[in-house]
């Protein structure tokens, strides 16, 4: 007799976010090519509902012995131990699937799990016709639903070969995995082709977008796309910290704005970054740093040579750091790793520093920019200020060719050039939404070895003459000058 439908956890990290959980008793097909995870999907599933104090069985369908089939289910990590066992021989599973379909039964029957696999399906029945094929997996719906589990059968099938798969039209979801190569970069892609019962809001977006997910012996993870709704500019203005660079600006920018800074390397880019969250931290608010090129420990020591104390505002809270390895870069990884500081904290201000490092890693242009567009309209939905820095060369041209400089809303550019006195290191604002900016260049320079600066504005026409206005005491090595 079949139970009532029961919503249960998925057990996968990021699918609830993307499905709601799934229904049990149900049968849901994971397919896709050979190598592309649904074996180690499977089994993450199956290890954490196991942890949470479910009965759950694997049944793989293996050309190995019991002793190389635990070497090989050894090499997953995560693989809890309770998790139950029972192997099916390959070869005859393919020529005597009616010994096999019993043999399930027995298993089954004995094991009495809430949720089971068998992996792969689409061994079974390989010799029989079409007709006896069909007549061989409507005994195994039939078998498998009585059971009452949640069963997940893995198929090794190509996305156009799964509407001719007769499990396709038996079950009751059907998850397709894929896996994409360009030049050096591989993307992992989920896609929701059926899932019965799903309710909104998960409803509206699980089966019309594409979901990328990260695979490896430590697991499996799906990443849900950055969801927002698009909000009116707020009126009140956030201070960058830099006294000229609001003045420019008009008072600063508008709260919840994105703000790129562009520049060759050593202009300054994670100097400003680092002078716009010190600002905020001044001010009170929560902030976060997310960089690719220092770590913490580095970072710390890096400000506390400029005067800053961030150590400080970590151990209170106020502050946390999150460092990449650019080595290992997945950008729907990254855009979770975002979303979930940005839900725990609530920083009112972030530094992306390095955001080239994700953006070479997406080579359609289309998805580049998609995912810029997510990301920026998410902080902005939650009210984060965020400067993003990101490597440059050849001056506002190729500035004006990136993806970014058209979405973010404020884009400020530092630049260097070599002159007969030495070098000279150029400012810019170049883009300002929401608020009148003034287009000058206007010259700085760095210094280092105190726990003040000054911004010394002086005439353009001699570095030697007096300051315009009088100095202050300042947290940037920037001196602008007119």
């Amino acid at each position: 007799m079949m139970s009532k439908l029961r919503q249960i956890p998925c057990h996968i990290d990021g699918m609830d976010e993307i499905v709601g959980g799934f229904k049990s008793p149900s049968i849901i097909l994971i397919a896709g090519t050979a190598g592309v995870g649904k074996t180690t999907m499977a089994l993450q599933m199956l290890s954490n509902a196991a942890k949470a104090g479910e009965k759950t069985l694997y049944i793989p369908i293996t050309t190995e012995d019991s002793d190389r089939l635990k070497m090989y289910l050894s090499t997953f990590e995560f693989l809890d131990e309770s998790v139950e066992v029972h192997e099916i021989n390959r070869p005859i599973a393919e020529k005597d699937p009616l010994s096999t379909l019993i043999e399930m039964d027995n298993t089954i029957s004995s094991a009495k799990p809430d949720r089971l696999v068998i992996d792969p399906i689409t061994p079974i029945g390989f010799g029989f016709v079409e007709q006896e094929r069909r007549r061989f997996f409507y005994t195994l719906d039939s078998m498998v639903r009585e059971s009452n589990s949640l069963v997940f059968l893995t198929g090794e099938l190509m996305k156009d070969e799964i509407h001719n798969y007769v499990v396709s039209h038996l079950a009751d979801g059907i998850i397709y995995l894929s896996r994409t190569n360009q030049g050096m970069q591989t993307s992992n892609q989920m896609e929701i082709l059926k899932m019965t019962g799903v309710k909104p809001p998960y409803s509206n977006e699980c089966m019309t977008q594409k979901f990328n997910y990260l695979v490896n012996t430590r697991g499996f993870s799906a990443y849900p796309n950055l969801k927002y709704e698009e909000r009116a500019p707020e009126d009140n203005k956030v201070d960058t910290g830099i006294d000229e660079v609001d003045k420019m600006l008009n008072g600063g920018v508008p709260a919840g704005s994105s703000i790129l800074v562009g520049g060759e390397p050593g202009t300054g880019k994670t100097i400003m970054g680092w002078q716009f969250i010190q600002q905020g931290l001044e001010n009170g608010e929560n902030c976060a740093i997310i960089t690719f090129y220092e770590s913490v420990d580095q970072i710390i020591k890096a400000t506390g040579d400029l005067g800053w104390d961030l150590q400080s505002y970590i151990d209170e809270e106020k502050l946390s750091i999150i460092t990449y390895d650019t080595e290992n870069v997945c950008y729907a990884e990254y855009s979770n790793r975002i979303s979930n500081i940005v839900e725990e904290k609530k920083p009112a201000r972030l530094l992306i520093d390095g955001l080239v490092n994700v953006e070479i890693t997406i080579i359609d242009p289309v998805k580049r920019r998609g995912f810029l567009h997510s990301l920026v309209g998410y902080l902005k939905s939650h009210d984060v200020t965020t400067l993003f820095t990101t490597e440059l060369f050849g001056g506002a041209e190729k500035i004006r060719s990136k993806e970014s400089s058209f979405i973010m809303d404020n884009v400020i550019l530092l630049k260097q050039t070599d002159t007969e006195k030495g070098m000279k290191r150029q400012f810019q604002i170049i883009k300002s939404r929401g608020t009148a900016s003034e287009p000058l260049i206007k010259e700085y320079e760095i210094k280092e070895g105190g726990p003040a600066f000054q911004e010394v504005f002086v005439d353009s026409y001699s570095l030697s003459q007096n300051p315009l206005f009088p100095p202050q005491n300042h947290h940037l090595i920037l001196s602008l000058q007119l």
